[in-house]
């Protein structure tokens, strides 16, 4: 019953303004985060989208350096066949033809 004894308090403004202002300040309020909601959710969708993108070229570097790798064999290969022809006198002289 401690609501009973309590004095009503009184205030001087009228009671529309109050309202109007508090109503102001929750618009506010509510315009405010919601800003910042659609924020971070541009955040969110820019970071997902590096992560895709670096994933991306990872592959592709990954994919390139097997690719070097294997046309490096391939130049080894070629070389040591040269060399071995080369050797052995297989190959045609310059001025032949």
């Amino acid at each position: 019953m401690e609501d009973a004894t309590r004095e009503r308090v009184v205030y001087s403004t009228p009671r529309w303004v109050q309202v109007w202002f508090l109503r102001r300040s929750r618009d506010k309020w509510k315009k405010k985060a919601r800003v910042r909601k659609e924020e971070a959710k541009r955040w969110r969708n820019r970071a997902a989208d590096v992560s895709k993108s670096r994933e991306r070229w990872r592959e592709e570097a990954k994919q390139l350096r097997q690719r070097v790798k294997k046309l490096e064999q391939e130049m080894a290969a070629l070389s040591d066949q040269s060399a071995a022809e080369k050797k052995d006198g297989l190959g045609a002289p310059a001025g032949s033809r």
